[in-house]
């Protein structure tokens, strides 16, 4: 914004002004992996729910910082720091949240429920992107309220998650973790909406407690050396954090924090045009990752909604930076047909990202963490989120500026590798329980995945109806049959 750039006395013509752009955007990231690295012990030594009200403060307090900077003075330092400050609570949240919900929802609607902070995330996205183009529209003039009004309208739902958590149950799992079985057997009985003696809560709440003997209250070196401990658990530790890796490098968010300049590239002219193309990016980016937990997460399953995702992202992307190679675009002229279509392929991005790579690596990475790591993991993969969505908000000014299309082509050659990774490395995990996925990471982990590519032979069909037995069974990696948990009290006994 003209009024941003008048307030910090910059210089947009400046040959640092890319690079001063990118530490603007990125040093909120860089906030943000520290407060995903700080997950594990928060969440672990205070409880998810905890863990939530202290990271929603401390964003509250960073956007406060943000929104009073630059008063009698035009230094960045003061907005460094509330960004760093802010960036850290959504770190700490980001990571807390898919836990939270995957340790609390059914089965059957967990990949929705998970995926469901992928869609609030994409629905505050394009909040934020009307927000900046309504100011732009309405103040003309150069007077600070033009930033400062999108700032503090960050604060209103940090203050509303603030409100809501209080009435919310702490995570069952978590209480088992550390022996607060009767508290456990409410928290699970409410959340399942049955009474904690019922027959199916007792048996979850069982099955939980057999998962985690010998478990309970780990330290850091202990969790550590669990995560490594063998073949299938380093497997499971590090699928979640590469599943990380390779959302960042879809160009997402290239694509959410410059989304104006880039369609600017593609030949849309004016900076309202760009911020109007943007918002309904948006709007595209919500519905259709509403439309895909809603057919796609649960009906399609995991792995085919990302190997959809992968083709056509790499599609989108190839053809953005061909033709911007083939075509360049031209100071004052018109918008080619090659041209229109290139920003219909930045909404056909979207299309597909947002039922594939946006929410199913939030689901994915809750899913298959063990109980016993699942903090240590979870804080683990969004650190490394952070990390490359911090890469990402970085370099991208700089590569739209010095390669110019071969961002995109760059972009459309790591889908096309995300997509072959999905096909070898990817299990189907819908509809599994929580306490059985380790079976799906058993054995020849590639031969496996390669069989879950077919629906009709999926695993994950075989696993849906399985509860652990006992000890042996879970180790074996045999699939077995209904029953119940064996040699384990009932919660009234324990």
């Amino acid at each position: 914004m003209d009024a941003f750039q008048h307030s910090f006395n910059l210089d947009p013509k400046s040959p640092h002004f890319s690079n001063l752009q990118g530490n603007i955007v990125s040093v909120l990231q860089a906030g943000c992996f520290f407060g995903a690295l700080s997950s594990f012990y928060v969440s672990d030594k205070f409880g998810r729910k905890n863990a939530l009200i202290i990271a929603d403060i401390i964003f509250i307090i960073g956007s406060l910082v943000q929104t009073l900077c630059a008063i009698n003075t035009t230094s960045l330092a003061q907005l460094y720091v509330g960004r760093v400050i802010g960036g850290f609570g959504v770190g700490l949240i980001s990571a807390v949240v898919p836990t939270y919900i995957g340790e609390n929802a059914n089965k059957e609607i967990r990949g929705r429920c998970i995926g469901c902070m992928q869609l609030f995330n994409v629905t505050g996205i394009c909040l934020s992107f009307f927000v900046n183009y309504g100011i732009n529209i309405q103040i003309k003039s150069l007077s600070s309220a033009k930033w400062r009004i999108p700032f503090a309208l960050q604060m209103l739902p940090g203050v509303l998650l603030l409100v809501g958590i209080v009435f919310q149950n702490e995570s069952p799992r978590w209480l088992v973790e550390k022996n607060r079985l009767r508290e456990a057997a409410k928290a699970l009985a409410r959340v399942r909406c049955k009474a904690a003696d019922d027959k199916d809560v007792t048996q979850e709440l069982d099955e939980i407690i057999t998962d985690f003997q010998g478990h309970e209250k780990l330290p850091l070196t202990s969790q550590l050396k669990a995560a490594c401990s063998s073949k299938r658990m380093f497997y499971q530790t590090s699928f979640a954090v590469i599943l990380m890796f390779w959302q960042q490098w879809t160009g997402t968010n290239s694509i959410n924090y410059y989304a104006p300049q880039i369609f600017q590239s593609i030949g849309l002219k004016g900076r309202s045009a760009g911020l109007f193309a943007t918002g309904v990016y948006g709007i595209v980016k919500i519905v259709c990752t509403a439309l895909g937990l809603m057919f796609a997460t649960e009906q399609m399953g995991r792995k085919w909604s990302l190997l959809v995702g992968s083709a056509g992202q790499a599609f989108a992307m190839f053809y953005i930076g061909i033709n911007q190679a083939v075509n360049p675009t031209q100071e004052g002229g018109s918008l080619t047909g090659t041209s229109t279509f290139a920003i219909v392929c930045v909404y056909l991005f979207v299309v597909f990202y947002s039922f594939g790579w946006g929410p199913i690596p939030f689901v994915l990475s809750s899913e298959c963490s063990p109980n016993h790591v699942r903090s240590l993991i979870m804080a683990a993969a969004l650190m490394t989120q952070w990390l490359f969505n911090f890469v990402i908000a970085k370099i991208t000014p700089i590569m739209l500026d010095k390669i110019t299309y071969g961002t995109f082509l760059l972009f459309g050659a790591c889908c096309i590798a995300m997509g072959i990774y999905t096909v070898f490395c990817v299990p189907e995990t819908k509809n599994v329980p929580l306490e059985s996925m380790h079976l799906l990471f058993e054995g020849n982990i590639i031969r496996g995945c390669i069989r879950d590519t077919i629906p009709r032979y999926s695993r994950a069909k075989e696993l849906q109806n399985h509860h652990v037995t006992n000890d042996a069974d879970s180790e074996s990696g045999q699939v077995g049959h209904k029953g119940t948990v064996t040699g384990v009290q009932h919660i009234e006994d324990a």
